[in-house]
């Protein structure tokens, strides 16, 4: 019994990666559309732990009861996925319009461990401490509403999800560990003046 534990933790362990794909928390980091197509590559494997959807052909996610509904914007595994020393327990999908102040997505993993042991697993990030052992954030990024829809610039300022409002004319990505009274979320947001055309390409499985 031992021994199939350890291979099955072994099996786990990479969270779906093979020796051509990153591993799924390692796609997601870059928050980019590319991390969809992950999600079709690794379905195999997924569709033993969560209902996938597969659209465009070539591209899937993982489907939440209710993205508007903050007691239904969830789902969690049938059974947890390893990486390294993280257990991931489900995947978090949110979206909220706030009119004025801006359209705000969140999109990402559970993950069932301390906040700083999950910061300290994926240290090949350079996270930004906003609130210790509550939230950090990483891979900033911005884009004026002039801008062509693929570009976007390194965001020096501090502005992290719904607590501070983008700049006017403004939309801005990043990579969120934020840690609620009921989760701790790995997850990315894009925030502020999101157009269709931007959404299309952010978030191909909003349809």
């Amino acid at each position: 019994m031992a021994k199939k534990i350890v291979i099955l933790f072994l099996l786990l362990s990479s969270f779906v990666a093979s020796a051509d794909k990153p591993p799924l928390l390692e796609s997601l980091a870059s928050c980019n559309p590319n991390f969809f197509k992950q999600l079709y590559e690794n379905k195999d494997e997924l569709i033993k732990h969560a209902e996938i959807k597969i659209f465009d052909k070539d591209q899937s996610y993982i489907p939440v009861p209710n993205r508007g509904d903050s007691t239904k914007n969830y789902v969690y595994f049938s059974t947890p996925i390893m990486y390294k020393d993280l257990v991931i327990k489900g995947y978090y999908d949110s979206a909220m319009d706030l009119h004025k102040i801006g359209k705000y997505y969140f999109w990402g993993f559970i993950i069932d461990n301390d906040i700083k042991q999950i910061k300290n697993t994926l240290n090949f990030l350079d996270w930004k401490e906003m609130e210790d052992n509550l939230l950090y954030i990483a891979n900033p990024m911005i884009r004026h509403i002039s801008d062509n829809v693929q570009t976007w610039h390194h965001n020096t300022g501090t502005v992290v999800g719904v607590k501070t409002i983008p700049a006017p004319d403004t939309t801005e990505k990043l990579l969120l560990l934020e840690k609620s009274e009921n989760m701790t979320l790995f997850i990315c947001s894009i925030q502020g003046v999101v157009t269709p055309e931007l959404l299309k390409q952010e978030r191909p499985d909003i349809q």
